[in-house]
C-alpha cells in the first residue's frame, strides 16, 4: 500500500498521528474556536449518524453548523491539521448496512458527500463492534468498497484522497472465532484507532476498582494497551505497527469504596459509581479530577509504575485517571514499538492549560 500511496498524487501521506477527538455535544465546554490545533496533527469531530432506514450518513440538524464549521475553524490556528468526520451508530444498524450491497452503497456515497461538504480530510467508522465472523466478513467487504470509492472520488475531483480510519477493539478479536480482517485493514485503511481504555468501569461486570486505561496489567494482561498493540501486530493478524494508533483517555472513572482504607488499585468497590456529583455513571473529566483533588486535598498517586495509570482518593471516593506523567511514559513505550501514533478522547476533558495534550505532544 505504501508504494500505491507514493504513486497516487491524490493520496494523503501520514507519517505520524497526534490526534484528538472533539464532540459537538461538548461545544459548550470547549468551542471549536478555542481548540489549540497546534497540539494535533489530526482532529476527529463527532458525531455523524447512520440512518436506520436509508443507511445514509446524516448529521443532527442541531449540530450541523458546528460540524460543518469545524474544519475551517481549527485550521485558523493550524492550517496543516487534518480533520476527520467520525460516524457512530448502533452496532445492529452498521451490521444491516454492511450486509447489503445497496445499503453499503448508500452509506459510502453519503459518507463521502458529508466529508466533502464539511471540508473534512477523512472519515472514521465507529462500528463497535461486529459481533460475528459473518459481520467481520461484511466489514471487510465494506472497507474494500469504501476505499475504492474514495480513490475514485479523489481522482474525479483532483483532490487529495480522503483518509479512512476505523475505530476498533483493543484486541484484534472479540472471541477466538470472531476476528478482524487484518489484511483488508492493512490494505484499505490508513490506520485503526485502538480503544485502549475503559477496561474497568464502575458499571461494568468488573465492578472492583481497576486501572481503566492500563498500559501494562500484570494481573489481567489482556486488559492493557500494550497487549492490544502487540496482539494486533503479532500472530495471525500481523498488522504493521504503522497502521496502529492507540487511545489515551482524558477522562477518569470514580468508584464508591466499601470503606476509606481500600485505596489500592484493585480495592473492592460496591459497583455504585460516585457519578452523582462528578460525572455520569462515574466518568469524570481530567479537569474535574484536578478540582476534586484540590477541593478535598485528596491523596494522589500520579504514576503507578505497574500499570502506568494515576489515581486519587478521598474518604470513600476512588478515581483512576491519566496524568501528564503516565501519558509521557505511555507515549515513550508506544514510540519504542514504532506505532503510528495516539489519539486522545476527548479533548474537552483536558484542563484550561491543555496539560494532557501538551504532555502527549511534547513526548511524541
Amino acid at each position: 500500500m505504501d508504494e500505491l500511496i507514493r504513486q497516487n498524487k491524490f493520496a494523503n501521506v501520514t507519517e505520524f498521528v497526534n490526534a484528538g477527538y472533539w464532540l459537538a455535544s461538548t461545544d459548550d465546554r470547549l468551542p471549536a474556536a478555542n481548540i489549540d490545533a497546534t497540539l494535533f496533527t489530526h482532529l476527529f469531530a463527532g458525531y455523524a449518524q447512520l440512518n436506520s432506514d436509508t443507511y445514509q450518513v446524516t448529521i443532527d440538524p442541531s449540530q450541523l453548523i458546528l460540524l460543518n464549521q469545524f474544519s475551517p475553524t481549527v485550521r485558523l490556528s493550524n492550517p496543516d491539521v487534518k480533520t476527520l468526520l467520525s460516524i457512530a451508530a448502533d452496532a445492529a444498524v452498521f451490521a444491516a448496512m454492511a450486509a447489503d450491497p445497496t445499503n453499503r452503497d448508500a452509506f459510502i456515497k453519503s459518507s463521502i458527500a458529508a466529508a466533502r461538504g464539511g471540508g473534512f480530510d477523512g472519515l472514521d467508522l465507529q462500528w463497535l463492534y461486529p459481533s460475528s465472523q459473518e459481520e467481520m466478513g461484511n466489514f471487510k467487504t465494506l472497507i474494500h468498497s469504501w476505499h475504492q470509492a474514495v480513490v475514485d472520488d479523489a481522482t474525479s475531483l483532483s483532490l487529495p484522497q480522503l483518509l479512512l480510519v476505523a475505530t476498533v477493539s483493543n484486541l484484534p478479536y472479540l472471541q477466538s472465532n470472531i476476528q478482524y480482517p487484518a489484511d483488508a485493514i492493512n490494505q484499505k485503511l490508513d490506520w485503526v484507532n485502538l480503544l485502549s481504555y475503559d477496561f474497568y468501569t464502575p458499571d461494568s461486570n468488573r465492578a472492583a476498582t481497576g486501572p481503566s486505561s492500563a498500559f501494562h496489567n500484570p494481573k489481567a494482561n489482556a486488559l492493557s494497551a500494550n497487549f492490544g498493540i502487540r496482539s494486533w501486530a503479532q500472530s495471525l493478524h500481523n498488522l504493521p505497527h504503522k497502521k496502529i494508533v492507540f487511545g489515551i483517555p482524558f477522562h477518569g472513572w470514580a468508584w464508591k469504596l466499601f470503606n476509606s482504607h481500600q485505596h489500592t488499585l484493585f480495592a473492592k468497590a460496591d459497583g455504585a459509581a460516585t457519578g452523582e456529583y462528578i460525572g455520569p455513571h462515574g466518568q469524570i473529566f481530567y479537569s474535574d479530577v484536578q478540582k476534586f483533588i484540590e477541593d478535598n486535598q485528596a491523596g494522589v498517586e500520579d504514576k503507578d509504575k505497574s500499570y502506568l495509570v494515576a489515581y486519587t482518593y478521598f474518604e470513600t471516593t476512588w478515581i483512576t485517571y491519566e496524568s501528564d506523567y503516565t501519558i509521557a511514559d505511555k507515549i515513550a513505550l508506544a514510540k519504542a514499538d514504532k506505532v503510528l501514533g495516539y489519539f486522545a478522547f476527548n479533548i474537552a476533558a483536558d484542563d484550561a492549560s491543555n496539560t494532557l495534550a501538551n504532555a502527549a505532544k511534547s513526548n511524541w
